[in-house]
């Protein structure tokens, strides 16, 4: 019978929990708005993307290619580092 009771009880507490009323449609209708406003307010000259979409970047196809290579190149042989270690692996 304490089972029943438990079970009863459970029940009961999910059927109110699912006629309580939540903040959440307001919250999801303005989800994302903190985040437009701050890129908006980033923005130094708004018009700047539409007056500036059809401009090509001043580059030819020499160029470019070799930027590809070096930038692959960069990755097979790495420049080397110039890390100074200061107090590392010293006794006391």
């Amino acid at each position: 019978m304490h089972h029943l009771n438990k079970l009863g009880a459970a029940v009961c507490l999910l059927a109110l929990g699912a006629c309580a009323a939540t903040a959440s449609p307001d919250w999801d209708a303005r989800f994302g708005d903190s985040v437009r406003i701050l890129k908006a307010q980033q923005l130094i000259e708004p018009g700047a993307a539409q007056r500036n979409a059809q401009a090509s970047p001043a580059s030819d196809g020499r160029t470019a290619s070799e930027a590809m290579v070096r930038h692959v190149e960069s990755y097979r042989t790495p420049p080397p580092s110039n890390v100074i270690n200061i107090g590392v692996g010293g006794g006391r």
